[in-house]
């Protein structure tokens, strides 16, 4: 029994006519289109797989995937993977700490930094209870497009002569020329 495409539409005829002559489109999707466009065109599907390269099975299920469900049927299924280690709720959890103010470290020994880095957010995250490792925060706030510092830091001081006292810049430092 020979398989052929249902009648088409209008819309489906302009869209599967844009997909066979798109430079953009994956080459999958085009080869798909192809397939609907011959088979709507009268062809068999022997004729279809020598022309388009793929098998005969291969071309039966993208014409039954079309009957059944249209152009969507053209896509890709989902597909399963690795769940996610985490679950929604820690990963918002993440990106919450992350878009907040790093707290102020306790002595004088470190100064303060004003964005975090991927070390600071697993400290505070794991002092909170939640076991998580630098690389799981780095993939969860790059998808999230969130970016992070490396480690900076400045230092201040109290001493209100301190550019005073300090003395001249080094001598290899150049002095820039006074305006006349």
């Amino acid at each position: 029994m020979a398989i052929h495409v249902r009648e088409l539409t209008d819309v489906e005829q302009t869209k599967i006519e844009q997909l066979t002559r798109s430079r953009m489109a994956p080459v999958r999707l085009v080869r798909r289109g192809w397939i609907i466009q011959l088979s709507a065109d009268g062809e068999g599907v022997t004729a279809i797989s020598e022309q388009v390269d793929l098998g005969k099975d291969v071309v039966r299920h993208w014409i039954h995937c079309f009957n059944a469900d249209g152009l969507a049927g053209l896509d890709d299924a989902p597909r399963s993977g690795r769940p996610y280690t985490y679950d929604e709720e820690e990963r918002r959890e993440v990106i919450a700490k992350a878009w907040s103010v790093p707290p102020k470290p306790g002595g004088d020994d470190v100064p303060p930094t004003c964005h975090w880095t991927l070390d600071q957010l697993q400290r505070e995250l794991n002092k909170e209870g939640m076991a998580i490792k630098r690389s799981q925060i780095r993939r969860i706030l790059k998808a999230e497009h969130i970016k992070w510092q490396k480690p900076r830091t400045w230092l201040e001081s109290d001493d209100p002569h301190f550019a005073e006292e300090r003395g001249p810049s080094s001598s290899s430092t150049s002095n820039r020329r006074k305006a006349a």
